[in-house]
C-alpha cells in the first residue's frame, strides 16, 4: 500500500480548484463578497494559519459551506453537536516536532495531517453571527491609517498596481480607478505583501527555493498575504489586476512541487503577521 503523503493531498485539492478557473467555472475561493471570514476551530476560536487557512477556503468553496467554522469529529461532539452521517472530513495539517540539531538548534518537524469538518456539515452547532454587508465605495474605517502606519512609500498615478524593489516603493493607480473601495485595499495590501519581503523586513528571497519558479511563487505569496489580511480585517478580498495572467504560473508550480504551497502559504502568513504587529507596535510609539 502506498504511503499516505499529506503535501500531494492538499497540493491535489488545491489544483482542482484553481483547474476549474482554467475551465472558466471559477472563482477564487479567498476573493469574496460580504467580508472575508478567516476559518476558525469551533472549539478554541483561534484561526486556522498557512495552507490551512487556503485549505479551508478551497473546501468551504467546493462545497457551497456558508459558515467559516471547522472542527474535529471529537472537538464538534465536545461541543454539543454532531456531524451528520455520510459526511466527508477535510484534511486540516499539524506540524509534530521529532527532534533537535544539536549542533545548530534547529528543530526537526514532519507533517501530519487530522481530519475536520464544516458546521455546515453537523447537527447542533452554535449559532453563526451574521456576515457583514457587501460595501460600497468607500475605505472601511479599519484600513484607515493602517497604510500610513507601516512607513512604506506609496506613488499613486499611472495604470499598474507594482512594488518596486529598487527604490523600495509601492505604485498604485488613484482610487477613482478602481471599481471598488475593497479591491483598491485588497491590491494595495498585495503590494504591502511584496513590500514585507525587502532586505531588513523578512528578507524574503525564494529564488534558492524555487529557481526560475521564483516570480510566481512570490506573486502567490502576495496574493495570499492580501487574502489573510483582508480576512483579518473584514474586507472583501478582491483579485489584483493581473491575478489572471499568474494562474497558469500558479498551476505550473503546484504541479512541479507538491510542497510549494505550504511554503508560500507560510511565506504569506509570515507578511501578514509582519503587517499586523507592525500597526500594534506603532500605535503603542504613537
Amino acid at each position: 500500500m502506498a504511503q499516505f503523503d499529506v503535501h500531494q493531498a492538499v497540493t491535489d485539492s488545491i489544483l482542482r480548484t484553481l483547474e476549474a478557473g482554467e475551465a472558466g467555472q471559477w472563482q477564487c475561493p479567498w476573493h469574496r463578497k460580504g467580508g472575508s471570514s478567516l476559518p476558525v476551530n469551533a472549539l478554541t476560536g483561534r484561526a486556522y494559519r498557512g495552507v490551512n487557512t487556503l485549505m479551508l477556503w478551497c473546501a468551504e468553496q467546493a462545497n457551497g459551506f456558508g459558515d467559516s467554522r471547522w472542527a474535529t469529529y471529537k472537538q464538534w461532539q465536545e461541543l454539543g453537536a454532531q456531524v451528520r452521517k455520510g459526511e466527508r472530513s477535510t484534511i486540516i495539517v499539524f506540524f509534530k516536532e521529532i527532534g533537535e540539531d544539536e549542533e545548530d538548534g534547529r528543530r526537526w518537524v514532519v507533517v501530519r495531517a487530522s481530519y475536520g469538518f464544516n458546521a455546515a456539515q453537523v447537527e447542533g452547532a452554535p449559532e453563526a453571527g451574521e456576515p457583514l454587508p457587501p460595501s460600497e465605495w468607500h475605505l472601511p474605517e479599519v484600513f484607515d491609517g493602517l497604510v500610513e502606519r507601516t512607513g512604506a512609500r506609496v506613488i499613486h498615478g499611472g495604470e499598474s498596481a507594482c512594488y518596486v524593489p529598487a527604490q523600495d516603493l509601492i505604485r498604485m493607480p488613484e482610487r477613482q480607478r478602481f471599481g471598488t473601495a475593497h479591491g483598491y485595499a485588497s491590491t494595495m495590501l498585495h503590494e504591502l505583501t511584496h513590500w514585507t519581503g525587502a532586505p531588513g523586513r523578512l528578507d524574503r528571497d525564494l529564488t534558492s527555493r524555487f529557481r526560475s519558479q521564483a516570480y510566481a511563487a512570490e506573486e502567490l505569496v502576495a496574493e495570499l498575504g492580501a487574502a489573510f489580511l483582508c480576512a483579518e480585517l473584514g474586507l472583501e478580498a478582491e483579485p489584483h489586476p493581473s491575478h489572471a495572467s499568474y494562474l497558469a504560473s500558479w498551476l505550473t508550480l503546484l504541479r512541479s512541487d507538491p510542497k510549494a504551497i505550504f511554503t508560500a502559504a507560510s511565506a504569506a502568513s509570515r507578511a501578514a503577521s509582519y503587517l499586523t504587529a507592525l500597526q500594534a507596535t506603532l500605535a503603542e510609539a504613537a
